[in-house]
């Protein structure tokens, strides 16, 4: 066998591992792709709610009015979240600053 053939059955070899790679990789974006739109689907109904929140303020207060053991249930989860949220980001926040002032 000659340089050429080996380089020639080499490269047959290199196109088709990067042909399965390239298969492989689009079936996990295909996943991704459907994580991203349901993510961008929220997001957008979380821009549409921020603009309006007097609906906010409206289905609080008729859940409140109408269960209030549920509302009670959920604000103190809700509350929970926000203590948890607000310690993480506390204990993150220098690290973050120390980013921003070297330039990083």
């Amino acid at each position: 066998m000659s340089a050429l053939d080996d380089i020639l059955a080499r490269r047959a070899r290199l196109i088709a591992e990067a042909d399965a790679q390239r298969a492989e990789l689009l079936r996990g974006l295909e996943t991704c792709g459907s994580v991203l739109r349901v993510a961008d689907r929220g997001i957008a109904w979380a821009g549409w709610l921020r603009a309006r929140p007097y609906l906010v303020v409206a289905i609080v207060t008729a859940i409140a009015v109408m269960r209030p053991k549920l509302a009670l249930a959920w604000s103190a989860r809700i509350v929970t979240v926000y203590r948890a949220g607000r310690f993480l980001f506390e204990a993150i926040k220098p690290a973050l600053e120390s980013r921003r002032s070297t330039g990083s």
